[in-house]
């Protein structure tokens, strides 16, 4: 594993999102055909298909407005590209990386998230944009509900966080304190800050974790 040229990442959400809009474009000409045909008689179901048929044109567009690189992959630092800006962190700040699993008390079962656990959150705090911060605040929710679910955090604990984030030096506020504040809440359910959602990258959830691994190994065995 030589990562002295940096490995770029691709997301899997591009690809839907082009599968989205042909899947949109085809409803919706379909759906004009059959408005010629039949919309006397079915006005309503004709305006729930033309309905849906944007709603997926927009998820479409969504999720193809994604950046054609998602992570980029280098000997020092790990960066996120989102369409609402990016994080980074440095090697050194990583303790563990794995698949994150959830326990519903009967069984333990994987999410479809790689997660990295972190020794310290000075760096990225630093290094994620505020707009990044608020929407993934909105996209962790799910992981959030399950842990309440799951007896793994309280509902108090659920609530967003808006007070500054305290750090060595300074003072965090705004959405990237509200995300920080997240982050160690995540941490307590699921033992992980950084959540690597399956759509962001181009193969299979185990073979991207041991591609991370077998870098953060060579990392170690180069650094020094």
């Amino acid at each position: 594993m030589d990562i002295d040229k940096s490995i770029q990442i691709t997301p899997k959400s591009k690809r839907n999102g082009l599968f989205l809009i042909v899947l949109g474009v085809i409803l919706l000409l379909s759906s004009f055909a059959l408005n010629n045909l039949f919309w006397d008689q079915f006005k309503l179901q004709l305006m729930l298909l033309m309905f849906s048929c944007f709603i997926i044109l927009l998820l479409g567009f969504g999720k193809y407005s994604e950046p054609n690189i998602s992570y980029n992959i280098g000997k020092d630092t790990i960066t996120f590209h989102h369409r609402f800006g990016s994080w980074q962190i440095n090697w050194q700040d990583i303790i563990s990386l794995g698949e994150v699993k959830a326990n519903n008390g009967l069984t333990v079962f994987g999410l479809p998230y790689i997660g990295i656990k972190l020794n310290k959150l000075d760096n990225i705090a630093s290094h994620i944009s505020p707009r990044l911060a608020n929407k993934l605040l909105h996209e962790q929710q799910e992981l959030i509900r399950l842990a309440v679910e799951y007896e793994e955090i309280s509902s108090a604990q659920a609530i967003i966080n808006f007070s500054p984030y305290p750090l060595a030096d300074k003072i965090i506020k705004g959405p990237v304190a509200a995300w920080l504040h997240r982050t160690e809440v995540l941490a307590i359910a699921y033992g992980y800050h950084l959540f690597l959602a399956e759509d962001s990258f181009d193969q299979e959830l185990m073979n991207f974790l041991s591609l991370l691994k077998n870098c953060q190994h060579y990392v170690k065995q180069n650094t020094g």
